[in-house]
């Protein structure tokens, strides 16, 4: 039986024009990321299962990929019937970007601004655009109180989205604080109230009269009628209007300073706007795209997540990019390039020729093209093929008489023209693209 050459349901392989597309797509994030002021972080793809479970990661919590035991611990595992796993693979970054900030925050400057990007996964049910191993790009801001930090997390996805020439992005905007005292006020009790937000966070994905009769069967009729002329509205009612006065100020300000940075941002109040993770302390915020009927990246505020690993309680912000709608969206637009063409293919004339090849092509590349060596052996024909699939600017073939006379032969594949040049002539026209 031969093996199967797909990857397992939820996970990709990529083709090198897409690995290119997604390549400079990264590039330009982290660029703006940088712009910013903020740095780059890795943290490990492997956790501990006390660093995954129990922290407010809401659903995500029963998707972890998790990694049995190994040796003796998991022999002893089997025989006692305890848990198998121990160890399991990160569904997001904040957990992590948290754990790590506990342990080397000390070595930090303080505030600090970090940008984190790699890949994620979780166990839930694959679909256009939403997979089990995907990747995230966050920007976060550890140690600042201040709704400043919204603003600049904001701000930089926004740009990025412009660099890459996504427009149309709505900011829907809430604030947690805001959830829990309707949640009160509706009467819902303490301990149902993460149950709550879960099924309101629904509306995104099931028609609102399923989410209100989940809801209802969960907090009861009274407090149902309650929580839909509040937090279960797109836009903010009266009622909503009336609650929190110093959390709506903050919102304001919000959206007054991403505002004049941005006069073209357009932000949403939007009080059914939970965010799944229950590690949301403040302000929460997604971005949206017409073309996608989920969020297209999100984020907010979790003041009190450092302290689950030990440590004081450190005030914090981030956001993220879902790279794979984004990736999506590029690419059903026609804006995701990915076409790396070197700027020449170096023809191997013959195999005593092969050793000139491999020369000239160095000296292509140390003036800082990209000089492809072809690296099989066959016919000229052959190499000229090769050199159209991958889309090369210019061949360059050296033969026994250029070879003998010191010069390479230089062909532009869009023109055919064809010419005899030195090394250092056919640098300078390569480079020109001439």
């Amino acid at each position: 039986m031969s093996l199967p050459t797909t990857p397992p349901s939820g996970f990709r392989d990529f083709l090198p024009d897409q690995v290119a597309a997604r390549s400079r797509a990264m590039a330009t994030i982290a660029g703006v990321y940088r712009s910013f002021g903020f740095q780059p972080v890795a943290t490990s793809a492997l956790e501990d299962l006390s660093v995954l479970t129990g922290q407010g990661g809401g659903e995500n919590e029963k998707l972890i990929f998790k990694v049995l035991k190994r040796g003796e611990a998991l022999e002893r595992a089997q025989a006692e019937k305890t848990d198998f796993a121990d160890m399991g693979l990160r569904f997001d970054l904040t957990l992590p970007l948290a754990r790590w900030y506990s342990k080397h925050g000390s070595q930090l400057p303080h505030p600090f601004k970090a940008f984190h990007m790699g890949p994620v996964w979780r166990a839930e049910r694959a679909q256009k655009g939403r997979y089990r191993e995907f990747t995230q790009c966050d920007v976060d801001v550890i140690g600042s109180d201040s709704w400043g930090a919204e603003v600049e997390i904001i701000a930089a996805i926004l740009t990025v989205f412009d660099q890459l020439g996504l427009h149309g992005v709505t900011v829907n905007l809430n604030d947690r604080r805001l959830v829990d005292l309707a949640l009160a006020a509706a009467g819902v009790p303490e301990d149902k109230r993460g149950a709550a937000c879960v099924i309101i966070d629904k509306l995104d994905k099931m028609e609102p009269a399923k989410v209100a009769a989940e809801l209802e069967l969960a907090v009861g009729a009274t407090a149902a009628a309650a929580l839909a002329k509040t937090i279960m509205t797109h836009a903010p009612g009266p009622e909503y209007s009336a609650i929190g006065k110093d959390e709506q100020a903050g919102l304001d300000k919000i959206v007054h300073a991403v505002k004049s940075l941005r006069p073209d941002a357009v932000i949403a109040l939007t009080p059914n706007l939970m965010r799944g993770m229950g590690y949301y302390t403040g302000p929460v915020f997604e971005f949206r795209h017409p073309s996608l009927s989920g969020s297209l990246g999100g984020g907010g505020r979790y003041d009190k997540l450092t302290e689950k690993f030990g440590g004081q309680s450190t005030p914090a912000c981030g956001g993220s990019i879902g790279f794979e709608r984004l990736m999506l969206i590029l690419e059903e637009s026609g804006k995701a390039v990915g076409q790396v063409s070197p700027d020449a293919v170096v023809t191997v004339f013959s195999d005593e020729l092969r050793g000139r090849a491999i020369e000239v092509g160095a000296a292509l590349r140390a003036k800082g093209l990209s000089a492809d060596v072809y690296p099989g052996s066959g016919k000229l024909k052959a190499q000229f093929k090769y050199a159209d699939q991958k889309k090369a600017a210019y061949v360059v073939v050296i033969g026994p008489d250029e070879a003998a006379r010191g010069v390479v032969q230089v062909k532009a594949m869009a023109t055919g023209d064809e010419q005899a040049l030195t090394l250092e002539e056919a640098c300078v026209k390569i480079a020109a693209r001439g």
